[in-house]
């Protein structure tokens, strides 16, 4: 039997043990699940980010998304899917800049220059739009890096405009006292070019592999791994393209690539396009999970299950529930979740985010109603710019950017700081009626209503997302104690507001003249005393 000495000593062994594993995170899904959302983050509501790259060289949306460029120039008749979307692309660049596989795209870099980029700009319009983040693109499925990498040559440092500059937004944003995230799109990078590969264009050249990638493509039960140099004719004798998947270089250059874009800049928000979904990235999603929650807490930013960052994610099996903050890219939920989300979207309409010429952006308006109606089921809108290729924002969307942060000067309260209500609203038969086009349109009636709620629970919104005219009618409230009602006003109004409650119809309420902000109005309830806390 031990003694008692030795029992103390294995105790005292064991402890630190227990407690580096108790305050810090494993790389395994137990331990992620050890994750709360920041309160800033359920504060903020609204974060900008951009789409911004070489792709914003030839500006060219072709049939599809002009930040696609670079995979559809290489594509050819039947090889893309969607009747041919990457087609037009491909004519335009043979047209414009050649054959591929003299002009590749790498060879729009140079042109790449950012001149006219002002970081503090950038900040600048942030924050007159009302946003409380932004998010700036590290690196998009092209894997040209917009910061300064140790681990590529191609990079926004060494070449195009041979500035840092996530560098230089990072510090402009947060000398504004805004959050910083990044964005990274890179793990798809190994089938983006994959048409580049297949069409043996520049990617056969080794030297460019790092920008190119280096794809497993399988055919039924054979497995080929491409071969720089070798020539096209003997590489279509031995292979028709089934499927592309990653190689263990791929993926290892992408976590590498990932710690180092967080490690220099300790992002407050971490996102990911949906390319690291599949199951060949899952031991290095949760190598990345551990190794950015650690970050954390080494940057004294948070602690053990409360790290203060955001990692996004896409598709539910990607990460577990509860491990990280899902994100739905044009879309969201349909009720309250009982966990902050996120919606990210374009002031472009379909399938486009990088800037192209002559594309008209989505109105303010709709902007707004989608933004009321996220915030309603607890979400945030992370709402993407398209900068030129010189780094300015153009007149459009800028134009965007000060109506909606004018709506929200006046309409903020609705917003900003506050969470669900029992209900999210109340829906018109029109919210996500498709159009002529058969594209769904999310534009909100005087029948449309979203709630929301102070955090203490002594205020409650109702935002109509178009003016009801003379009188405002509530069906969700007409169960409501209407005792515990102290005053009912129109946001950006200070007078108290005449109002009745009937069984029938709901809380109804007399509304002065039509305000002159144009787009949502929120009604504010006060309460004589708060009701329970429900999240």
């Amino acid at each position: 039997m031990p003694s008692k000495k030795r029992k103390t000593l294995v105790l005292l062994l064991y402890i630190p043990i227990i407690f580096w594993s108790q305050n810090k995170y494993t790389d395994d899904w137990d331990s992620l699940k050890n994750y709360q959302a920041p309160e800033w983050y359920e504060d903020a509501k609204l974060g900008f980010w951009v789409h911004w790259g070489v792709y914003s060289v030839p500006a060219f949306k072709g049939d599809h998304a002009a930040e696609w460029y670079g995979r559809w120039m290489y594509s050819k008749e039947g090889q893309s899917s969607r009747d041919n979307q990457g087609l037009a692309t491909f004519k335009h660049h043979k047209k414009i800049y050649g054959n591929p596989d003299k002009f590749g795209y790498k060879d729009l870099i140079p042109f790449f220059k950012a001149e006219k980029f002002d970081a503090n700009n950038w900040a600048e319009l942030c924050v007159k739009g009302g946003a409380k983040f932004f998010t700036m693109m590290g690196v998009h499925h092209d894997s040209f890096c917009l910061w300064d990498t140790e681990l590529s040559p191609w990079n926004s440092v060494d070449m195009g405009p041979k500035k840092d500059l996530v560098g230089l937004v990072e510090k402009a944003v947060r000398k504004k006292g805004l959050k910083f995230g990044v964005s990274n799109h890179s793990a798809w990078n190994y089938t983006f070019f994959q048409w580049n590969h297949i069409n043996r264009f520049d990617a056969i050249d080794k030297g460019n592999e790092d920008l190119y990638g280096n794809p497993i493509i399988e055919k039924g039960m054979d497995t080929i791994q491409i071969k720089p140099n070798e020539s096209r004719r003997n590489w279509l004798k031995r292979s028709r393209w089934d499927s592309v998947k990653p190689s263990e270089r791929d993926l290892d250059r992408w976590l590498v690539r990932t710690k180092e874009l967080a490690q220099l800049y300790t992002p407050d928000l971490y996102y990911f396009d949906w390319g690291f979904n599949i199951k060949e990235f899952e031991t290095r999603r949760k190598e990345f999970g551990a190794f950015y929650y650690n970050l954390a807490l080494e940057s004294n930013n948070g602690v053990f299950g409360k790290p203060n960052v955001v990692l996004n994610y896409k598709n539910h099996h990607t990460f577990p529930k509860g491990s990280a903050i899902r994100d739905f890219e044009r879309s969201g939920y349909d009720q309250i979740a009982d966990m902050v989300w996120q919606t990210d979207d374009c002031v472009y309409d379909d399938h486009n985010w990088g800037y192209a010429e002559n594309i008209p952006i989505k109105s303010t308006n709709i902007i707004v109603d989608e933004l009321v109606d996220i915030v309603s089921k607890r979400g945030v809108l992370m709402l993407s710019f398209a900068p030129k290729a010189d780094g300015t924002i153009p007149d459009d969307q800028k134009k965007l950017i000060f109506e909606l942060g004018n709506w929200l000067k006046i309409c903020g309260e609705a917003i900003y700081n506050t969470r669900p209500f029992e209900t999210f609203g109340e829906i018109s038969s029109n919210w996500g009626k498709k159009d002529d086009s058969g594209k769904k349109r999310f534009i909100g009636t005087k029948e449309d209503i979203r709630f929301t709620r102070s955090k203490d629970y002594k205020n409650i919104y109702a935002t109509f997302l178009d003016w009801p005219r003379k009188k405002a009618v509530i069906k969700s409230l007409k169960d409501f104690n209407d005792k515990n009602i102290k005053s009912i006003k129109l946001i950006g109004n200070d007078t108290p507001l005449k109002w009745k409650m009937s069984k029938q119809k709901g809380l109804i309420v007399y509304l002065p003249k039509k305000p002159n902000y144009e787009m949502a109005f929120p009604l504010k309830i006060t309460l004589h005393k708060s009701l329970r806390k429900i999240y």
